[in-house]
């Protein structure tokens, strides 16, 4: 029992220090970028995607884009999900996110907007509290809750667009996160009973060889999930070339289309974190309405084609796409709701 607590605990402090060191990083990331925003600074890719960019070379920018921009939150998320598989004792995770009450999906939904990462940098996090023992509803309001509604978004979207869209965003975004959570898991309900029975009984395991133990649990993540992503920002690339900018601002303007239109656009692209803001206020400039900038912000951040395909490795592919579903109702509903209470605004 001994050597189990030193290894709980020796687990618990690297995750600690590597949740530091992501949180600080992103966080630093984020501040820097908003300051940019703020100065009125474009942010720019390191490989822009012009109207003259080759076909083939639009997929290699996005995928180069990416990798850029998301390879050290990756490897620290990767990180700490081999972690929670090697350290944290399974009934640990079942006994605050599983269960039938609703004290697990608010530690999911209240849980992750601390960390302002991406719908594609959350997954190894999801992968590695799911299958050390967390439901699956309490999982996916983690999942959808943190690149939705992270405080870094939220503060950006306050002083940059507005503090309607800002509100809307917090409500309609932890509303969606519990009530999809809630549903996927009532669906799949048969599937989580059986594979909660299984995960209650745990090993205890030395702490010796545990570093060893961490890299292949790490390793296991990266091999499972990473191409997936890998491949679905390519297949956002293949997008990028017949959907441009000029394009969407088209067809955003007003009205349940146009809302629809935002978040199915908003389901299937890769949003990296805070860029959604200066692209949906850079649209509402040109005319974009109330319902389809919130359905865009509800969707976008929360999920994507690559963190679907991410999500699939993991959990099977009904449970992406039914949530997936679920979610571009989410925001079509909220759009259509928003734009009632707040037909318009005056941008900031």
């Amino acid at each position: 029992m001994k050597m189990k607590l030193n290894r709980t605990i020796a687990g618990g402090i690297i995750i600690i220090l590597l949740l530091g060191t992501l949180v600080t990083y992103e966080w630093n990331k984020a501040f820097t970028k908003s300051e940019k925003i703020r100065q009125g600074e474009e942010i720019k890719d390191p490989f822009p995607v012009t109207e003259g960019t080759p076909a083939l070379m639009v997929i290699f920018y996005t995928l180069a884009n990416y990798l850029l921009a998301a390879w050290a939150c990756l490897t620290i998320a990767f990180l700490i999900a081999g972690a929670m598989e090697t350290f944290i004792p399974k009934p640990l995770i079942i006994k605050h996110m599983s269960g039938r009450g609703i004290k697990p999906y608010l530690v999911g939904a209240f849980g992750g907007p601390m960390l302002s990462v991406c719908s594609c940098s959350i997954i190894p996090l999801f992968a590695g509290i799911y299958r050390r023992g967390a439901g699956l509803g309490p999982a996916l309001a983690f999942l959808l809750a943190a690149p939705a509604v992270n405080v870094a978004a939220v503060l950006l979207t306050l002083s940059w667009i507005s503090w309607e869209i800002a509100i809307g965003r917090i409500i309609l975004a932890l509303s969606a996160a519990l009530i999809v959570s809630f549903i996927v898991a009532k669906i799949f309900e048969k599937k989580i009973e059986g594979r909660e029975e299984i995960l209650i009984v745990d090993e205890e395991l030395p702490l010796k060889g545990a570093f060893r133990e961490w890299m292949e649990n790490t390793y296991f993540f990266v091999k499972k999930i990473l191409p997936l992503i890998l491949l679905g920002i390519v297949m956002v690339g293949i997008i990028k070339i017949f959907l441009s900018q000029d394009t969407v601002a088209n067809y955003l303007g007003g009205g349940g289309l146009a809302i629809a239109f935002a978040s199915i656009v908003g389901v299937v692209l890769y949003t990296p974190t805070l860029v959604e803001i200066p692209f949906v206020r850079g649209l509402m400039e040109l005319g974009m309405g109330t319902g389809p900038a919130i359905a865009f912000l509800l969707t976008a951040p929360a999920l994507s084609l690559p963190s679907l395909l991410g999500i699939s490795r993991v959990a099977g592919w009904k449970i992406p796409l039914t949530y997936a579903v679920l979610m571009f109702i989410m925001g079509v509903l909220g759009g259509l709701i928003f734009s009632l209470f707040v037909p318009s605004i005056i941008l900031k």
